[in-house]
């Protein structure tokens, strides 16, 4: 029956099929129905959608990220056409479409314990490349003020970064809002740019710690994408962050941490604990190799 599936582009008269698909995904639902729009609108994006006999049966998000990153999200599979080889195909065409449109890296996350899609990125040649657990805190009005850094921080930031231990066990990847990509020397210096790089300086003028921190208006919160530094130092500044957070008049800040043990313990340490999904997210990625058929450089 999957020789009979077509993938197309998703079309605004598709969204009775997603939400009759996504009302089975978590007991309250699901997040695609309110973001479906914004998904259509985009340019940097592109949902395919899989067709049985005329009939929706399945979803997958396909997001463009800057220097050649795909990242992968919100695939679903209708109940009744599950465990026929759809999410696999649908893996495999949506590594294909990305290399197709210059793609160099494809990535995309999932429990810790989808032994199904474990399988399934295994087959399609994906490495897992980092383990992380969501860690929430609430917004908390405290006196210690946040010091964002500027573009004037710039040099200072990118060698701090070339010898971070996190960023060098991440494989150089941060999060944001529940996606990862490269925390490259462009996208640091947008964060500057855009004062979303905050840090703790010692007497002398050397970074002990260093944040991204990126606001989440719709959901009220603040996301911390990457965090490195001292444990004291790494602690006080997230602790920092909290009252920023309640400054701007938002409720919690989240964070997904990888698995570092000191790191860990520094937020434990700043009041983060177990955030309303608890589990391990693991992260996957396949490097594509424009030049074979299948795009695979080990």
């Amino acid at each position: 029956m999957v020789r009979d599936l077509t993938i197309r582009p998703a079309r605004p008269e598709d969204r009775p099929a997603m939400e009759r698909i996504c009302a089975h995904t978590w007991d309250w639902g699901d997040y695609i129905p309110e973001v479906w729009e914004d998904w259509l609108a985009e340019e940097q994006g592109i949902i395919l959608v899989g067709e049985l006999q005329g009939q929706v049966v399945a979803l997958n998000h396909v997001s463009f990220q800057e220097c050649g990153q795909v990242w992968l999200e919100a695939m679903r599979v209708d109940p009744g056409y599950r465990r026929r080889g759809i999410a696999g195909r649908f893996l495999d065409h949506s590594v294909a479409y990305a290399r197709e449109q210059g793609a160099r890296v494809v990535r995309l996350g999932t429990s810790g314990t989808n032994t199904a899609i474990h399988i399934m990125t295994a087959r399609a040649s994906m490495d897992r490349v980092g383990a992380y657990v969501l860690r929430t805190a609430e917004a908390l009005a405290c006196g210690a003020e946040l010091t964002f850094l500027t573009p004037k921080n710039a040099a200072c930031v990118e060698a701090y970064l070339a010898d971070s231990p996190v960023l060098a066990h991440t494989r150089g990847l941060y999060s944001a809002d529940w996606s990862w990509q490269e925390l490259s020397v462009e996208r640091v210096t947008r964060f500057l740019d855009a004062g979303q790089v905050a840090g703790l300086f010692t007497l002398d003028g050397d970074l002990r710690a260093l944040t991204t921190i990126h606001a989440v208006a719709e959901d009220k919160k603040v996301w911390i994408g990457f965090a490195d530094g001292q444990p004291e130092a790494v602690t006080d500044l997230v602790s920092r962050i909290r009252g920023h957070a309640a400054q701007m008049g938002a409720e919690r800040v989240d964070v997904m941490l990888p698995d570092v043990p000191w790191l860990c313990h520094a937020f434990q340490a700043a009041g983060f604990g177990v955030g309303d999904w608890d589990g391990e997210l693991w992260i996957f990625e396949r490097w594509l190799n424009q030049s074979d058929g299948d795009g695979h450089d080990g």
